[in-house]
């Protein structure tokens, strides 16, 4: 009787030192795919991935770190824009002096997220969305590049001669309506697109260099 019972402790010692072997040998395999093999121990821990990416990508966190980028400037172009300068006298052929004039102008747009707050951001990490509004999409800047501007010749009629010259004043006077022209062609909703969209890109890379994880950016304008 005392035989057997000393055979049954020692056989639950070996079970148990078998249990504890492949404890260590299972634990070790779990580090070592978590340090060279990432990607394949998401795919075997799914939850645990969820459940670390909602701590870490907070909402706090996602705020301020987008609130940090301040002013982004998301789109840069290049505008162009042709007027014709007329100084015919009586709108006669004959009399006809005219000069078209091409403007360059490099514009930009910006985006301002530093007075965003919690009502303007929600954060989905079940689904990796991140959606934003934002009040619009400024104009930053409007640079007529004048070393670009292109005259064309003077057309003249048959009693009109010589170059046609435009007065500083005049020239301050084109600028100006350049100005507006150049906003307006800037209001197009193509180009606000365009914007939005590389922005989200740019938002994207931040939040996969915070989190390690790719996140959906999706903004949108209140106005």
């Amino acid at each position: 009787m005392i035989v057997i019972f000393l055979y049954k402790i020692k056989t639950k010692s070996k079970i148990f030192k078998i249990f504890i072997y492949l404890f260590i040998v299972f634990s070790c395999l779990i580090l070592f795919l978590f340090l060279k093999h990432p990607s394949k121990l998401k795919k075997l821990f799914p939850n645990l991935y969820e459940v670390e990416s909602s701590v870490v990508i907070s909402n706090d966190t996602i705020i301020n770190e987008i609130k940090n980028v301040n002013k982004l400037i998301p789109l840069e172009l290049e505008l162009s824009e042709t007027l014709i300068i007329d100084n015919t006298y009586f709108d006669l052929d004959i009399f006809k002096k005219s000069k078209k004039i091409t403007f360059f102008a490099n514009c930009s747009y910006c985006i301002d997220f530093s007075n965003l707050s919690k009502d303007n951001i929600k954060l989905d990490n079940i689904n990796k969305n991140i959606y934003i509004i934002i009040p619009s999409v400024d104009i930053f800047n409007i640079d007529i590049d004048e070393g670009k501007t292109v005259y064309s010749d003077t057309e003249v009629g048959f009693l009109r001669f010589g170059d046609l010259k435009l007065s500083s004043e005049e020239l301050n006077s084109i600028y100006v309506d350049l100005n507006f022209i150049f906003k307006e062609k800037m209001n197009d909703s193509n180009f606000h697109n365009q914007a939005l969209s590389n922005a989200e890109e740019s938002l994207e890379d931040l939040i996969l260099s915070l989190t390690g994880e790719n996140y959906n950016v999706i903004i949108s304008t209140n106005s």
